[in-house]
């Protein structure tokens, strides 16, 4: 019998966490309807149309958010849930290339139409593998230091999904979910050695991915010098860095930066952080710095004070999805990493991308009703 204190406890959700969350979410909402609006005059015909689908993925997000924290999170440690969110995942991967099913932008392969619904399969694979390597290494997380029964196994799952969004090709969501699910192995106790013995036979085929693709090659001279080539391949990163500087310590003011007016490709997407930049200014970029760092800082709190192995890797495996793909979006902005093609969560515009997020933090929100912080 629980007490009447501890039932009350339970339906608590971390409150700093939540607020962090919308706080996220609102920013991103102002600063998505800022960068758009021109973009959305010019293909549309109307500077609202871009927000209005934003706000559409908002409340099936919030819906969806809502629903997933208040349900108890162990029951999706069901391992026919498990495995049929896995297959389904899998499945929409190669559903992506196939003719009528499949839809094609930007020269890849990453969208599923079924009627009159679509969605990035990529995003349902993240989902996934939270799931997946959640509730895998709940199991065996006490044999993790056990190359071929704790580590292959898993790994086998997430190079087949990550081969499949490579060939899409999406390099930079493939790279990126290789990248963190290595990390959660290694939080769940694999050895160093096998970290290592993976790193060194996994960099060199990295390596080759990147320089034999012309694109790719070419990213990453313009990273090295974007100067050399300033109205081709390094021009994208030019102006991001002319954003950042335009906006100084204070920003031009909300609605009032000029990179967006096609200056600066794709400002409502992978660039959204140089177009707060300019507009907000240095100010404006250190509280998003400052939000992700509360909510990560939260979410690992939550992790590390949950009372049972599957809800510590949920809440982990989720919150360092979520901050690796912040981090390596806004180094991308800042010039710090290569151009990848990773959105910024809460902020770039893409239904798929802001519903999967929002789902994500329901999921941490469930595990905290549990957490004794």
């Amino acid at each position: 019998m629980h007490s009447n204190d501890q039932v009350a406890r339970e339906m608590d959700f971390d409150f700093i966490f939540l607020m962090t969350t919308l706080a996220l979410l609102a920013m991103g909402t102002i600063m998505i309807f800022s960068a758009s609006y021109f973009l959305s005059k010019e293909l549309f015909s109307s500077p609202f149309v871009m927000m209005k689908k934003h706000l559409f993925h908002l409340v099936i997000g919030t819906v969806l958010m809502a629903g997933i924290m208040r349900m108890d999170y162990r029951r999706f440690n069901a391992r026919p849930f498990v495995l049929l969110v896995l297959a389904s995942a899998i499945i929409a991967l190669v559903l992506c290339f196939v003719p009528g099913v499949g839809l094609s932008g930007g020269h890849a392969k990453r969208w599923v139409r079924i009627a009159a619904f679509s969605f990035q399969a990529s995003e349902l694979v993240k989902i996934a593998l939270i799931f997946y390597l959640s509730s895998y290494l709940a199991k065996k997380s006490k044999r993790i230091d056990d190359f071929t029964y704790g580590v292959l196994p898993a790994l086998l799952i997430v190079c087949v999904c990550a081969l499949l969004i490579f060939i899409e090709p999406d390099f930079g969501t493939a790279a990126t979910i290789a990248v963190w699910a290595l990390g959660i192995l290694f939080i769940a106790g694999m050895q160093w050695k096998h970290l290592f013995f993976i790193c060194l036979a996994g960099l060199p085929v990295g390596v080759l991915m990147m320089i034999l693709e012309p694109y790719r090659r070419a990213r990453l001279f313009a990273f090295i010098d974007p100067w050399k080539d300033m109205q081709g391949i390094g021009y994208q990163i030019i102006q991001s860095m002319v954003a950042l500087a335009n906006g100084g310590f204070l920003g031009s003011g909300l609605g009032e930066g000029t990179q967006k007016m096609f200056f600066l490709p794709a400002p409502h997407t992978d660039f959204i952080l140089s177009v707060l930049g300019e507009e907000l200014g240095f100010i404006g970029v250190a509280l998003v710095i400052i939000l992700f760092g509360v909510w990560i800082w939260r979410g690992l709190s939550i992790a590390l004070n949950t009372n049972d192995s599957f809800g510590f890797f949920l809440a982990a495996s989720s919150i360092c999805l979520i901050g690796l793909q912040a981090i390596i979006n806004m180094g991308v902005a800042m010039s710090v990493f290569p151009t990848t093609g990773i959105a910024l969560p809460f902020f770039s515009y893409g239904g798929s991308t802001l519903v999967t997020t929002m789902a994500i933090s329901g999921l941490v929100l469930s595990v905290s009703r549990r957490a004794r912080l």
